[in-house]
């Protein structure tokens, strides 16, 4: 993170955290070594293909990760499907 009171940001300019998060999505201290890898943000899907990987997150242990995954297709879908995207990732 920057000076005090400033977000991390992306090269776009989007806020972004840099914090590391435990597998449940929870943050952990700047530096910890112990965090997880992020899942990729922005990743366009077929549907079954989103319901599949977010499941195997889920079975993994991994609940924060598949909310990622069900937000991309919320943000990436057709109009007539993010509703039911958007209420997965909630």
């Amino acid at each position: 993170m920057g000076a005090l009171g400033e977000r991390d940001r992306d090269a776009e300019g989007r806020a972004r955290s840099a914090r590391p998060r435990d597998g449940l999505g929870r943050p952990l201290p700047y530096g910890d070594p112990g965090g997880v890898a992020r899942q990729p943000e922005g990743v366009v899907r077929a549907g079954a293909e989103t319901v599949d990987e977010a499941q195997a997150l889920l079975d993994a242990g991994r609940p924060f990760h598949a909310h990622e995954v069900f937000e991309d297709a919320w943000k990436s879908g057709p109009g007539s499907e993010r509703a039911l995207w958007r209420a997965l990732a909630q």
